[in-house]
């Protein structure tokens, strides 16, 4: 696995210096070009509507676009010193790339999967007097069933979803062909 890693990772960092090498299509209008590399408008458009997504604060201005590019051919610059000196093709950098690919890819899973247990973690009105019965079996003064009513219902649904997910992710486990040697492991 870790070799097919490696191999996506190299792949795409291929790809990435070959999408820096300025070999833009003629018809994109090109913002600056940053030595060998040209920077569309395209490009400036799409991170610059990230940005203001970003950051309600941001006020676009001529100068806010000015500074904005600035910041913009800082970074290339910096990129492209780093990749002079092959830094890219660290070790560490890509298992740090790998760790963040990992954890990224395990996100959009987790997401996913999210969404799916949310159509099915449903909390019925009996669940929802069990539990306040048992909040008021422990404690005389609760508030009354409708105060509390939104609020048991959203703790019994997280409940819910937490433990269908870890069943979930308990359930890949069992079906998986797991060999741990032990031995191995325990070595000193």
């Amino acid at each position: 696995m870790r070799n097919g890693l490696s191999l996506f990772i190299a792949s795409f960092l291929a790809l990435q210096i070959l999408s820096c090498s300025g070999d833009q299509p003629e018809k994109d209008e090109v913002v600056a070009i940053i030595n060998d590399y040209s920077f569309t408008l395209k490009e400036f458009q799409t991170e610059l509507s990230a940005e203001l997504e970003m950051d309600n604060d941001f006020k676009l201005t001529k100068e806010a676009r000015s500074n904005f590019l600035e910041d913009i051919i800082r970074k290339e610059l910096l990129i492209q010193e780093a990749r002079r000196l092959a830094l890219d093709q660290q070790e560490s950098f890509i298992r740090t790339i790998e760790r963040y690919w990992e954890s990224t890819l395990i996100r959009e899973l987790i997401e996913k999967k999210n969404l799916d247990i949310e159509k099915i973690a449903i909390v019925s009105q009996e669940e929802i007097e069990r539990r306040y019965k048992a909040m008021k079996d422990t404690d005389s003064s609760t508030p009354p069933l409708e105060d509390l009513e939104e609020e048991i219902e959203k703790t019994l649904k997280d409940r819910k979803k937490t433990r269908l997910l870890k069943d979930w992710i308990t359930s890949l486990r069992d079906n998986a062909e797991i060999e741990i040697n032990e031995e191995l492991l325990y070595k000193e």
